[in-house]
């Protein structure tokens, strides 16, 4: 069994409504570190007593239900995804469980078992290595990456010092370690080098670092594997595909195993909650909300039925139908505009809560002009600045960032209707940013709910 380090931290899933990672327990999502250990305490507890040593009541059969149907509960076993384990199992052991270096890079879209299924084949593993997490999203200073890695190893460090103290450490450590860096396209940008650096690393001849990188974005490897294919760094490449309609209803049906024996959920039900999900985004996350919204909706309703609304101790077992989970889809998915604000990456929303915050200091009504996109950026700069996160991307990223939320059809960039030149110029050329503007394409409300639904964003909006 791989050792582990205690340390916890917040990740970015935190701010996109994520599950969290873990080896065999959660981390928690309201501490500050960046760092965290994939150590468990995921372990089902058989009893609890309270301060006078009472035992606590047993929970309804109902409640353990929607329970084990909470993003933050690790799923009892990985469904499917044969070819991804076989992929993360031969690069384990290839690397880190024989005590050599090398480099793997995860991507694909939120809720499709990335962190899941490489938290069970790292507790499967009967090698002795350390294992790591490092958030890259709360570091603001290319230092941080390398003392956080440290400090998740139980290493204390400075960071002006940091860097050569990990470069020591990869040759000389004793045990064979692996550093998983959590939403690693955080350090692409103004901090590429860091990135480059930590794979450059992980391929020295006999070094003790394997590094895994995770991360949502697709094309991660379009923008910087060139360079790591000319340092002779290549990672690994593994991509996961969104779930499909037999996959999410094996994985839902497996949950509700777990506890219990009963349909409290009808199959009929589950398999138009992965029918749905799997044609529109293949997230696994979404169906969980899915089938939770729909037991509360049952659950309301037997109360209802029952006269017992009041009584918040009276156990009902409701049986969720079809109706019920048509339901919470309809109130869950929301109009089309909701869906494609939803799918808005982190990094999306804070150029939508700079639009936002720019409309609301400006007693003129831009809605209908647009905003001059070198204002927009220098808002965004601002809003960084405040929620002290992350760093700013540059201008060129931002603009990519745009081009983007354009194709998705959530804003659209013309010819500022005033601009000093009265024309249109080419995206790359010197100011062309100061003559374009940037339109929202969707409803100004349907943007505040969906920044208030960010955790991240929510407190400050």
């Amino acid at each position: 069994m791989p050792a582990t380090r205690s340390a916890r931290a917040p990740t970015r899933r935190q701010a996109l409504a994520e599950a969290p990672i873990s080896k065999h327990t959660g981390i928690a999502l309201n501490t500050q570190r960046p760092t965290a250990s994939l150590k468990s305490t995921f372990a089902v507890t058989k009893h609890s007593t309270d301060l006078v040593g009472k035992t606590k009541p047993k929970p309804t059969l109902f409640v353990a239900t929607k329970s084990v149907l909470s993003r933050a509960t690790s799923a009892p076993q990985i469904i499917g995804r044969e070819a991804e384990q076989t992929a993360i199992r031969g690069f384990l052991r290839a690397s880190v469980e024989q005590g050599r270096g090398g480099s793997m890079y995860v991507s694909g879209n939120p809720g499709t078992g990335k962190t899941a299924c490489l938290q069970s084949l790292i507790k499967q593993s009967s090698a002795s290595f350390t294992s790591v997490l490092v958030n890259c999203v709360p570091l603001t200073q290319p230092g941080q990456v390398y003392a956080a890695i440290l400090r998740a190893l139980d290493i204390e460090t400075r960071a002006d010092t940091a860097l050569s103290e990990l470069e020591q450490h990869t040759q000389h450590a004793k045990t064979p370690f692996l550093v998983i860096l959590d939403e690693v396209d955080s350090l692409l940008g103004s901090r590429q080098e860091v990135l480059y650096r930590l794979f450059e690393l992980a391929a020295q001849p006999n070094t003790r670092l394997a590094l895994i990188g995770i991360a949502n974005a697709l094309d991660l490897t379009d923008r910087f594997l060139p360079r790591l294919q000319a340092r002779n760094c290549e990672p690994l490449l593994l991509n996961f595909n969104p779930y499909n309609v037999t996959d999410i209803t094996n994985i839902l049906q497996s949950r509700l195993d777990a506890v219990c024996t009963e349909p409290v959920i009808q199959r009929a039900a589950l398999e138009l909650c992965a029918r749905k999900v799997a044609a529109t985004s293949g997230d696994l996350r979404k169906a969980l909300d899915v089938c939770r919204h729909a037991m509360e909706l049952a659950e309301a309703e037997h109360k209802k039925r029952q006269g017992d609304k009041e009584n918040p101790n009276v156990v009902v077992m409701p049986r969720v139908s079809i109706m019920h989970v048509a339901k919470a889809l309809s109130a869950l998915s929301g109009s089309q505009a909701v869906q494609k604000l939803d799918a808005l990456n982190f990094q999306q929303k804070l150029v939508l809560y700079a639009h936002v915050q720019v409309v609301a200091s400006n007693t003129q009504d831009k809605r209908a002009l647009g905003l001059a996109v070198s204002a927009l950026y220098a808002e965004y700069r601002v809003v960084c600045g405040r929620l002290n996160m992350l760093a700013p991307v540059t201008r060129s990223e931002f603009l990519d960032l745009v081009a983007m939320m354009e194709m998705q059809g959530v804003v659209a960039v013309e010819a500022l209707k005033n601009g000093r030149r009265g024309g249109r110029r080419a995206t790359g050329c010197p100011g062309a940013a100061d003559d374009r503007a940037l339109r929202l394409l969707v409803d100004e409300s349907d943007v505040r709910r969906a920044l208030s639904n960010t955790p991240a964003l929510a407190p400050i909006l």
